[in-house]
């Protein structure tokens, strides 16, 4: 997991000195991950978004955005370690991941994405685990009116977020989304 924030970081820094915001997207997302061990984890999420052109990044994949984002989540999980054991009630959690991603469009009608980067809570998530996490998404969805005011992004996304080892326990969530978004404003 570190060697993945590593590469990301190093990719983010690269696609930086030549960045150029294009749009400023927003979505709304829900899902959770599965009941396991630990229990289950519901999520909903605002994320807020600028994305742009790189050059970095389009020397190594054509008709790809890089962009960064900022993400609040609401978080219902199990209150302890056990889960729902012993009769443990849930929490709720408040969240706030910074990303750094890469967006592949196709036709404008499709696209693809993959990013990565930290995430703090007001409480450790899962229970008993950290407070800062690694948020590692990828998705993939379809843009519809991608020509008019107002483009419609609908899509899914799996998350894992895990703490990296930075503690003794680290067992991770894998949270399946769905993403509906729309462009707010188109910067050029």
């Amino acid at each position: 997991m570190r060697r993945v924030f590593f590469v990301a970081m190093l990719a983010a820094s690269s696609c930086a000195h030549d960045f150029t915001p294009r749009e400023v997207n927003t979505y709304l997302s829900g899902g959770g991950s599965r009941m396991n061990f630990h229990g289950h984890s519901l999520f909903r999420s605002v994320h807020f978004e600028v994305t742009g052109d790189s050059a970095f990044a389009n020397r190594w994949m054509r008709q790809t955005d890089a962009g960064i984002a900022v993400a609040y989540s609401d978080i219902h999980q199990a209150r302890s370690w056990f889960g729902y054991r012993y009769g443990d009630p849930d929490d709720w959690v408040r969240a706030v991941s910074s990303l750094f991603f890469l967006r592949r469009r196709w036709h404008d009608a499709l696209y693809a994405e993959i990013g990565t980067g930290p995430m703090w809570s007001n409480r450790r998530v899962p229970a008993a685990t950290s407070r800062l996490n690694m948020d590692s998404q990828a998705g993939f969805g379809a843009i519809f009116f991608a020509h008019g005011r107002l483009p419609l992004h609908i899509g899914y996304r799996f998350s894992h977020i895990s703490n990296g080892g930075l503690t003794g326990r680290n067992p991770g969530l894998e949270v399946h989304q769905i993403v509906i978004g729309a462009r707010v404003r188109r910067l050029r």
